[in-house]
């Protein structure tokens, strides 16, 4: 079966360009084992930052970690320091992130159940997801970060409300008993753009471009 990240089909889904979106649905049917993803190590302090009391230290003392750290090759202490820089650019925006109104953040699964639209897996794989609960009744929210440092590969504020789009539509399906997803905790966070995206109101164009885009890729996937 097809499959697709949801940052890659949200970056096919604005790209005009032809070539680009072949090259995108080819990297992930044959994607290469041996590149080691970057931005491994920002996840966790932010993670530890969020689902804690908001302590700014546990965030700087990851970045000053990464940049005393020397050791290793020459992309591993590339990766270090853009990583602090990342790490630098999420204290920047954390407090556009919803809080003070009994939001709790808990890490999303490392392995949870993908989302499945025309014939194609979308890997949604939230980096944490965000309880509260409101005149008693529980919602659910969930967040995805975009580490990329290079403006051509931004996924635009369009391409992060079709992210928080597939975030909403992922929890509709498999949020846990009892809560209700809000569209206003469904997040894409652009972190070198500085940008914060909630998933709109209005989704029904945006559910009917992504399953155009589905289609497109699984006619393409036997042929590449």
């Amino acid at each position: 079966m097809a499959r697709i990240s949801v940052n890659k089909l949200a970056e096919l889904l604005v790209s005009a360009n032809p070539a680009r979106r072949r090259r995108i649905v080819q990297d992930q049917k044959y994607p290469n084992t041996s590149v080691v993803a970057r931005y491994r190590q920002a996840h966790e302090p932010i993670q530890s930052y969020l689902t804690g009391n908001r302590d700014a230290s546990i965030v700087n003392d990851a970045i000053s970690r990464l940049r005393d750290d020397r050791t290793g090759t020459e992309w591993a202490i590339d990766d270090r320091w853009n990583t602090a820089d990342a790490l630098g650019k999420f204290l920047e925006i954390a407090d556009q992130l919803p809080n003070g109104n009994g939001e709790e953040y808990q890490a999303g699964d490392q392995n949870p159940p993908k989302l499945s639209i025309s014939g194609v897996d979308i890997s949604i794989r939230p980096d944490l997801l965000i309880g509260f609960e409101r005149r008693g009744k529980k919602y659910i929210g969930a967040l995805k970060f975009h580490f990329v440092k290079n403006p051509d590969s931004s996924l635009t504020r369009s391409g992060s409300e079709y992210v928080c789009t597939l975030l909403h539509q992922w929890l509709q399906v498999h949020s846990p008993d009892g809560f209700v997803p809000s569209q206003a905790h469904c997040l894409s966070v652009d972190v070198f753009r500085g940008t914060v995206t909630s998933a709109p109101r209005s989704t029904t164009r945006r559910i009917t471009e992504i399953t155009a885009a589905c289609e497109e890729i699984a006619a393409r996937w036997p042929q590449l």
